[in-house]
């Protein structure tokens, strides 16, 4: 029997320390290129005691920034590119409850993040072959 090499990830930035606060906002930027969803999650913010932090991936790299000010939906009309916001805080009904625990998970195709919340609520934010989305659990 082989074994298979293990998975490696790699992260750019510092995660920042956000296990016991309160989640103040969780939006998912996606993008569609004429028309069409190519991406739910393509960048993530995340807001925890007063700050925001960007959340984005490439093939097993998870990259974390701060973000000043609020993130918006934004375009570029002449490529027919879109970056709508989607407010998964709400949708998941995490808005104001504790961040239990979050992970960063090497996977066959990319890298995910789990985020656990007190309320027993999970957001998953996976990255397969360069395409990242969202899912509520």
């Amino acid at each position: 029997m082989t074994q298979s090499p293990a998975l490696n990830l790699e992260v750019n930035g510092t995660p920042p320390e956000m296990v016991g606060r309160a989640c103040e906002g969780f939006i998912c930027e996606g993008y569609t290129c004429e028309g069409e969803s190519v991406s739910s999650a393509n960048v993530t913010y995340l807001k925890f005691g007063g700050e925001w932090f960007r959340l984005y991936f490439e093939f097993r790299l998870v990259f974390w920034r701060s973000f000043e000010g609020e993130p918006k939906p934004w375009e570029v009309e002449a490529e027919s590119w879109a970056y709508p916001h989607t407010d998964v805080g709400a949708l998941a009904g995490i808005v104001g409850q504790p961040l239990a625990s979050y992970e960063m998970l090497p996977t066959l195709e990319g890298s995910k993040v789990v985020f656990r919340f007190g309320n027993g609520r999970r957001v998953e934010i996976e990255d397969k072959h360069d395409v990242a989305s969202y899912a509520v659990i």
